[in-house]
């Protein structure tokens, strides 16, 4: 069973761009199982200038159901506003969204920044992700951030998906750098690992160098809490991954951390 990390780079406010991107990307995935692209990939990261755009919401619309259409045979987790159809709270999520071969699910991020909790609803749900004889936990950015007031405390929206017995993390993100250092990310996501006892899947936007904004550094965490495969930073890439991979001791740690 094989899954792809799609790390690419979108543009804010560019939602038919983004999705011609998506298509490409995917579409370079051979037989996976699941395509994974990052955090907010329709709208662009941090759409927040269009986000009460009502023609641009439907633009994310219009960009999902031709991604849908013309990647109907191909599996796909792609990150996009949704709107919030129950009447309460903000008008959209920070979703994650599948789709494949007409089904559509929603996985709604938790855990809002200030600057998110002004458009977006926290999730009202607790569902897992089920890809053949795998069932993943999503979740998406911030969700993995401790948010127990005990730092030795590790807590956070996985806890609330565990009673669903998922076999897998999976957190798609646009984490800008500098934020973590690389070693501290690698710790941070390993910490998850080891509390959970889960194999974990990292999927993060990325852009130039030059532009010193998302720094990608996609990475496979397998039960041993080793990084089985990563993707470049800075660079774009469709990471092919094996997912027998996950139950391997070998490690490849080579991510080095970078300076701007």
């Amino acid at each position: 069973m094989k899954i792809n990390l799609a790390q690419i780079g979108c543009v804010a406010g560019d939602a038919a761009g983004n999705a011609s991107k998506i298509i490409a990307s995917a579409r370079q995935a051979k037989a996976s199982s699941l395509v994974i692209f990052p955090e907010l990939t329709v709208s662009g990261p941090e759409p927040y200038a269009f986000l009460k755009d009502e023609g641009f919401i439907a633009q994310c619309e219009q960009a999902l159901d031709r991604i849908a259409h013309e990647c109907e045979t191909i599996p796909v987790l792609v990150g996009c506003p949704v709107r919030n159809t129950t009447g309460q709270g903000k008008p959209l999520f920070n979703a994650a969204v599948y789709m494949f071969q007409g089904q559509r699910f929603v996985f709604k991020k938790k855990q809002l920044s200030a600057a998110e909790a002004e458009f977006f609803e926290p999730s009202d749900q607790d569902t897992v992700l089920q890809v053949g004889c795998h069932k993943y936990a999503v979740t998406i950015g911030d969700d993995l951030t401790n948010t127990s007031q005990d730092e030795f405390l590790l807590s956070n929206r996985v806890d609330e998906l565990m009673p669903l017995a998922p076999d897998v993390i999976l957190n798609i993100s646009a984490e800008k750098c500098g934020l973590r250092s690389s070693a501290r990310r690698r710790n941070d996501m390993r910490m998850n690992v080891l509390k959970c006892e889960r194999p974990l899947v990292f999927v993060n936007a990325v852009a130039d160098k030059k532009e010193a904004t998302y720094d990608g550094g996609s990475m496979i965490f397998g039960y041993e809490s080793y990084v089985v495969a990563s993707a470049p930073f800075f660079e774009e890439s469709v990471l092919d991954v094996n997912l027998e991979c996950l139950i391997s001791m070998r490690h490849v740690d080579e991510q080095e951390d970078y300076t701007l």
